[in-house]
């Protein structure tokens, strides 16, 4: 008998040898934290993400353009209002 990798089969060969308790046996001894028995169960986060898209579209809905004011100057001062009440978060 070589001292190879035992192969699916083989395993399968000596998992229908054993008996119920047997294999009970077996699985109580391996760790409950063992990632291969554990279901991956995983939460992302996605509050930041929409907390930042919220802000976009809050801004782009109420940004004006430069051509709807008189000067440069003034839409400069309008457009950094709007920037600066849509980071504040009151709108949100």
């Amino acid at each position: 008998m070589s001292h190879a990798e035992p192969t699916l089969k083989d395993i399968a060969k000596i998992l229908a040898m054993l008996e119920p308790e047997q294999i009970a046996g077996i699985m109580s001894k391996i760790p409950k934290r063992n990632r291969a028995y554990v279901p991956r169960v995983y939460h992302i986060d996605y509050s930041a993400r929409i907390r930042r898209f919220a802000i976009n579209d809050l801004y782009f809905s109420s940004a004006t353009y430069p051509h709807n004011h008189d000067s440069f100057e003034e839409y400069a001062t309008h457009d950094e209002a709007i920037r600066q009440q849509v980071l504040s978060g009151i709108d949100l």
